[in-house]
């Protein structure tokens, strides 16, 4: 299912931006505590200049993108000013995604997914997630609704991107087993089948011990046998804040509260909570 990811960039911005700008600068942020509203804006404005700059420099590896963090101009101190270098952040961003193809080569943090699409797929949903956090910084009694192919497209992304990049920052001392088998089916749509697995290991160097959940979807049938299972069951727009760490918004959605059912064996359960726990920032 496609979506329309300009469209969605320069909408969740726009709001986001809009409803931090009549909030306390120094509100904390529920969903990223360590953070206050000023914090929330700096960071997708910091997150809109990056991937700009990634884009228009045609950058494709990590020394180029070493660059890129030390070339950062400083956060402004006064508020209008950020405000303002927020809107020419995302303007830069959008124009540097029309102006390059998916396929164009450009470098993304995980090693399997690389080119300008992989930016072109992410930044929807991160201006989504931080706009559901504005709304909750400002205390609003309704959020703005997520339509159901961005939401799909939402889930799909943490299923396929952000829980698998996981895997790549397992250390070699360490060892993986795999622990658990969820169902994640939303309403309306096929069902996405995902395999949890721990890390753990001591590292070497100072002998602390590691224990850790990391997710992928399930490549080999024969890889859940004998796993303990469970489903998680909701709407597309429910499932996509669920599975960014976003649960406490579903209080708050147009048309009255939410839930994603989860049930099945105690153990799934428990690994399923403990991935979801980890959150995304």
């Amino acid at each position: 299912m496609s979506i329309d990811a300009h469209a969605t960039i320069a909408r969740e911005a726009d709001r986001l931006a809009a409803v931090l700008a009549r909030a306390d600068p120094a509100a904390r942020v529920p969903t990223c505590p360590d953070w206050t509203a000023d914090d929330l804006l700096w960071h997708l404005t910091e997150v809109h200049e990056f991937w700009a700059a990634i884009l228009r420099e045609g950058v494709t590896s990590e020394e180029e993108v070493q660059r890129i963090e030390e070339a950062k101009s400083p956060r402004p101190e006064d508020r209008e000013e950020l405000l303002a270098r927020r809107a020419a952040a995302t303007a830069a961003l959008l124009d540097q995604l029309g102006a390059h193809e998916d396929e164009d080569p450009a470098w993304f943090w995980f090693s399997e997914v690389q080119g300008v699409g992989a930016t072109r797929r992410m930044q929807p949903h991160e201006a989504t997630v931080h706009r559901v956090d504005a709304e909750l910084t400002a205390d609003l009694d309704q959020l703005s609704p997520i339509a159901p192919e961005d939401a799909l497209a939402g889930l799909d992304h943490v299923l396929q991107v952000m829980w698998p990049a996981g895997f790549e920052w397992i250390p070699d001392w360490a060892t993986l087993r795999p622990v658990a088998v969820v169902e994640i089916a939303p309403a309306g749509d096929e069902a996405r089948q995902l395999l949890i697995s721990r890390w753990s290991g001591t590292r070497p160097r100072d002998g602390q011990e590691f224990d850790a959940p990391v997710g992928r979807p399930l490549a080999d049938p024969a890889d859940a046998d004998g796993l303990p299972r469970a489903r998680a069951a909701g709407t597309p727009q429910a499932l996509d804040l669920w599975a960014w760490g976003r649960v406490r918004a579903l209080d708050r959605l147009p048309g009255g509260p939410q839930t994603v059912d989860v049930d099945g064996d105690p153990e799934a359960v428990a690994q399923l909570e403990a991935l979801i726990a980890e959150g995304h920032d």
